[in-house]
């Protein structure tokens, strides 16, 4: 690949805006006569004049609009750190409830269970399946798996919708 000595001379006067009506005119009668030279002033030029279109056309928010969101981001980024000691102490909680609950059943006595067991099935009526009533719950299954799907398409939408919906 050839590469010429002038390069950066004529990057920088495209860059600085002087291409071609304000550089040397030996500058101007070197890139005319190397290839190498007219193809990067051809590129360089594109490339800053898209670099200033880009810039004009580019939509800055005012200060204050960054302010106050930097200020949101603020608050939202603490809340969300105060937070997190809470939700670790709650699964602390948690799991020490159920250690717990566990400790306290394992120092009840062995007959215990069985005598609450006993006195909570009396409190039930006691029912009897038939052959005729299983097979009446596994006809009406499938209408209710579909009244659920139905009613989960068409209440998902809409809670995505008020859960995305934060503005």
């Amino acid at each position: 690949m050839y590469e010429c000595d002038r390069e950066q001379d004529v990057l920088d006067a495209v860059a600085a805006g002087r291409w071609p009506e304000r550089c040397d005119d030996d500058l101007r009668v070197h890139v005319n006569s190397c290839g190498v030279c007219a193809d990067l002033a051809d590129v360089a030029g594109v490339v800053v004049e898209d670099r200033e279109t880009a810039r004009s056309e580019a939509h800055i928010p005012s200060a204050g609009i960054v302010w106050w969101r930097a200020q949101l981001r603020a608050r939202e980024d603490a809340a969300r750190a105060a937070g997190r000691p809470v939700a670790f102490i709650q699964g602390v909680a948690a799991s020490v409830a159920v250690w717990l609950l566990m400790s306290l059943v394992r120092a009840l006595p062995a007959g215990y269970f069985s005598e609450w067991r006993t006195w909570a099935t009396s409190l039930l009526p006691s029912f009897k399946f038939t052959m005729a009533d299983v097979a009446h719950v596994t006809a009406t299954v499938p209408l209710v798996v579909f009244i659920v799907v139905v009613a989960w398409l068409v209440l998902a939408p809409v809670a995505i919708y008020f859960a995305a919906a934060d503005e």
